[in-house]
């Protein structure tokens, strides 16, 4: 931490927006250096080089560019050999959760046969604090389920987002989310800090035994662009000396500093180098925002090929938050839910977060079933090549890509379960049922097709 903070220290002063222009204009050259393009007829790259060239081209980046300070204005550079070294020395195994509900992370090549874990969760989404409790027991019920990303709590506008107003809030939900994990018997279940705490001092609070215990997982959420500040850094610090595992989890939108698919590709696995080097992250998760506004499928692309570069060469645990603008309880979330949770799984990401319903918009309306649909549909891919995937994602998009401009909103949770059983109503188990079967079908037909020909 001391060099870290060194290298801040003695930095080059430069603006914000001269950075992220640097990103661009070094990303734009590293494309055309190492021919690395977006095909559009493979959603999920086919070829182990293209990974391995976006790969070289992020270390080429993060060496060449380095990392802003927001706090002092300026950018201090890392030494390829330093980001080696720190690839070299990330996190290879976690534990997460506690007693029965402990569970394993190993890091893995994409090649060898491994189950996706699966952290089902409104994932940032809000909620009120009337239905925190049955909201997340909805995902708790589920065994296929590892771990939970808890929900906002929404609470009253004008609520304060620092000092004890704010602590007091990030406590009740860590509470709320405990106690509807212990109703479902599942006590020592994994969470994450609950999301959007601002306020770093609220953050380090939870981070304590009494109320997230040392199965848990912190996160911090890194503005994109390749930048760090000092309130991420003192939390880290907190982190590392109190022996809690934390999440690197930076929102990721194409086009604020990568303006084309290949160059966001680039950019998502220099975040992921910059988990490891500046945050010694225990896990990098990618949150590629806005995938349903404009060429969703060039982001899906970059977001895959990232994966796919990350895992085959073993840089470090990964995780993806797959996101639909959906609601629960329609067809075309399931569909979003698994075009993203196939193309995850076969290119090797570790974990799964989600999914987010209605890009994280509308309150209480999200839903256990949905993480239980992911999980079914990660085993089910886990078992696919990247040509049989490839064809299957494509297939799926085009069963929602004509409503992307008007998705079908859903339920609210109170419509889509019984809340007296916490169980999905059958108009909900039915739509479920009905999408499972379509994507074998259509596994199948191609199958068919091969074998006739």
């Amino acid at each position: 931490m001391q060099h870290i903070i060194d290298m801040i220290s003695n930095g080059t002063k430069m603006n914000e927006s001269e950075h992220d222009e640097l990103i661009n204009e070094v990303s734009a050259e590293l494309v055309e250096l190492y021919e690395i393009e977006y095909d559009p007829d493979n959603l999920i790259p086919a070829d182990d080089e293209t990974a391995n060239r976006i790969l070289e081209a992020a270390f080429d980046l993060l060496e060449a560019v380095g990392v802003y300070s927001v706090d002092t204005k300026s950018v201090f550079t890392i030494p390829r050999d330093e980001i080696f070294r720190s690839v070299q020395n990330s996190q290879r195994y976690l534990n997460i959760g506690e007693g029965s509900d402990k569970y394993l992370l190993t890091l893995a090549g994409s090649s060898e046969k491994k189950k996706t874990s699966i952290m089902g969760g409104p994932n940032a989404s809000p909620v009120t604090p009337e239905m925190f409790i049955p909201i997340h027991r909805s995902y708790a019920k589920y065994t296929d389920i590892d771990s939970i990303a808890p929900a906002y709590l929404d609470v009253p506008a004008g609520s304060a987002k620092k000092g004890p107003a704010n602590l007091m809030k990030a406590r009740q939900a860590v509470q709320l989310v405990k106690e509807a994990c212990a109703l479902e018997g599942r006590p020592d279940m994994c969470i994450t800090t609950p999301p959007h705490i601002e306020d770093p001092v609220a953050a380090v609070s939870v981070a304590n035994p009494r109320f997230m215990g040392s199965g848990d997982l912190q996160e911090i959420i890194p503005q994109q662009g390749l930048k760090v500040n000092y309130s991420e850094l003192s939390r880290v610090y907190h982190y590392k000396m109190t022996g809690s595992n934390y999440l690197c989890s930076p929102m990721l939108v194409r086009g604020l500093s990568a303006a084309t698919p290949e160059q966001f590709a680039i950019e998502i696995a220099a975040e992921a180098l910059k988990s490891q080097v500046v945050y010694g992250a225990s896990v990098f998760f990618k949150y590629p925002a806005h995938i349903h506004t404009g060429d969703p499928l060039k982001t899906l692309w970059a977001s895959f090929a990232a994966t796919q570069a990350l895992s085959k060469n073993e840089i470090c645990l990964q995780g993806s938050v797959v996101t639909s603008s959906a609601g629960p309880c329609t067809e075309m979330m399931f569909y979003e839910t698994a075009v993203q949770t196939i193309g995850y799984v076969v290119c090797g990401c570790d974990i799964l977060s989600g999914p987010v319903s209605n890009n994280g918009s509308i309150t209480n309306q999200v839903s256990g079933l949905d993480a239980h649909f992911m999980a079914e549909v990660s085993r089910f891919a886990s078992d696919l090549s990247l040509k049989d995937a490839n064809y299957l994602c494509n297939e799926l998009f085009s069963r929602y890509e004509s409503k992307l401009n008007a998705p079908e909103i859903g339920k609210p949770f109170v419509d889509c379960y019984d809340m007296n059983t916490i169980e999905p109503t059958q108009e909900y188990w039915k739509l479920y049922e009905t999408v499972i079967a379509d994507i074998y079908y259509i596994l199948q037909q191609k199958n068919r097709r091969i074998s006739r020909r």
